[in-house]
């Protein structure tokens, strides 16, 4: 019988759904500004069936980063997202 491996497991802000990490998009907020994880610093994660809910998504998004400007932090994302889909 093959050993039982456990990958981490982390939650979406939007949905509070459990997914395996490596199936997320890990972001953080930085002086209100949003990006991709640095590796420094405290992050949040996203998981696909959010990303493509705009209105939910950008309502925690500011919440998270203790923002008003919605519009910015979507452009953001969407910027965010556009390079991940890329590479």
């Amino acid at each position: 019988m093959a050993p039982k491996v456990n990958y981490p497991q982390r939650m979406c802000v939007v949905c509070r759904e459990r997914f395996e990490q490596k199936a997320l998009l890990r972001l953080q907020c930085k002086e209100q500004q949003l990006s991709s994880h640095s590796g420094v610093g405290r992050s949040f994660y996203l998981c696909s069936t959010c990303i493509d809910d705009e209105k939910k998504v950008t309502r925690a998004l500011a919440r998270i980063c203790k923002s008003g400007d919605i519009k910015y932090l979507s452009t953001q994302l969407k910027e965010i997202i556009a390079d991940v889909r890329q590479s």
